[in-house]
């Protein structure tokens, strides 16, 4: 694909200037193609290799991103003009109609002048890996292969919702906690900086002797007023760090990860999803007809968390050795016994993806409940550990005034 700049007139007499990406090498053929609905070409040419580069940047550094609702149903849409007998060409153009979306609307152009170069749909596809996930690529492939391809998008469009439906509880279930700590954190450092000190000047005026408790508080409060923009600006620094730390290194991507599997609450959301994501889409692999090696080698590239796709690993490494499908995710000693156990039953049924399937609707089920109940379950930890953080800071502020009051009425 090349990138052309033209200026044409439309049959309607409006001229025309853009650029646009062909699958051609020369001139002539770009002529040719934008000439197909009677336009007349005023000029073409084809880009340089450095400014079609900058031009692609910037075009992906404004691109909007597609949410997996919108991408479904625009998979949906296709899926029924494919069963109804359009020809696939026009679905992508009535599909990309009206998205309000103008990169993806190109992107669909790019697809339709590749398919028009004589490509196959899952390469059209495969050539916008920015818009469509792999489990996407891959089932448009088999439903190429197999004649089934309808079938195959319509499967993608329903994972992709499935999918999103799963994440969106495990955002929403993160969310409550992130708020309640982040909230916490601010009120200890309003009382540090801005309570403490009005109640130190109190204890100044009267000479009052101060306790150890309101020794260490008086200093952590200087330390926060000294050092406040430091603070917050240490803060914003390593959550960025630690963030893209976690993007860039696999290393600390696994080590993080183990750590949050550890981790009460947070843990058991995150295995609850990963789990739910990893038997939603093995079954969907398994019943649009993907071998058992190729289909575990797809869901670890695709599973999230590094502690998990590791075992997966572990699992396409047993399952070579010729091991039962059961004993390579039981060896892992990462997936539950109820998993293991339901994989068993699939394997010697011949009813695996059912049993998969069953597995994803149980974890899900589980992951809505835990949403449902977090406030419950979090209610009582915030309760002590607030409680014990504000009760420290009150004894070590009102402790003094006690003893002032005791020793005048001793007087």
């Amino acid at each position: 694909m090349n990138l052309f700049k033209y200026k044409l007139i439309e049959p309607n007499g409006r001229v025309i200037t853009n650029v646009i990406n062909l699958p051609f090498e020369d001139e002539v053929s770009a002529v040719t193609y934008l000439e197909r609905e009677g336009n007349t070409t005023l000029s073409v040419k084809k880009l340089g290799p450095i400014t079609s580069f900058a031009i692609k940047l910037m075009q992906s550094g404004i691109q909007k991103r597609l949410t997996r609702p919108f991408l479904a149903e625009f998979l949906n849409n296709i899926s029924m003009m494919l069963k109804s007998g359009i020809p696939i060409v026009t679905a992508l153009e009535e599909s990309a109609i009206n998205s309000d979306r103008p990169n993806f609307e190109s992107d669909i152009s790019d697809m339709i002048i590749t398919l028009q170069g004589g490509s196959s749909f899952s390469g059209a596809v495969e050539a916008n890996k920015h818009i469509f996930p792999k489990s996407v690529i891959h089932l448009i492939r088999i439903g190429e292969a197999s004649g089934t391809l309808d079938e195959r998008i319509k499967d993608a469009s329903d994972h992709l919702k499935r999918i999103h439906g799963i994440i969106s509880d495990t955002k929403q279930a993160l969310l409550y906690p992130s708020f309640v700590m982040g909230t916490m954190f601010i009120g200890l450092i309003f009382w540090l900086y801005y309570v403490v000190p009005k109640i130190v000047t109190l204890f100044t005026e009267m000479d009052v002797q101060l306790p150890a408790l309101t020794v260490f508080i008086i200093n952590t409060s200087g330390f926060v007023q000294s050092y406040i923009f430091e603070l917050i600006s240490a803060l914003i620094i390593s959550i960025f760090f630690i963030t893209t730390l976690y993007k860039k290194s696999q290393f600390a991507k696994k080590r993080i990860d183990a750590v949050l599997l550890k981790t009460p609450v947070v843990g058991t959301l995150i295995q609850a999803s990963t789990l739910a994501f990893i038997s939603e889409y093995f079954a969907l692999l398994m019943n649009a007809g993907i071998d058992l090696l190729q289909s575990v080698d797809i869901i670890k590239d695709s599973t999230n968390n590094a502690v998990y796709s590791d075992k997966l690993g572990e699992v396409k490494e047993s399952l070579t050795r010729s091991e039962t499908i059961s004993d390579s995710f039981e060896n892992t000693l990462i997936f539950p016994r109820f998993v293991c156990r339901m994989i068993k039953i699939g394997e010697n049924s011949g009813t695996l993806p059912d049993q998969l399937q069953y597995v994803a609707q149980e974890y899900s089920k589980k992951l809505s409940t835990l949403v449902e109940t977090l406030g419950k379950i979090i209610e009582p930890i915030v309760l002590i550990v607030a409680g014990t953080m504000f009760a420290i800071i009150i004894a070590g502020l009102f402790l003094p005034i006690y003893d002032l009051i005791g020793s005048i009425g001793s007087m």
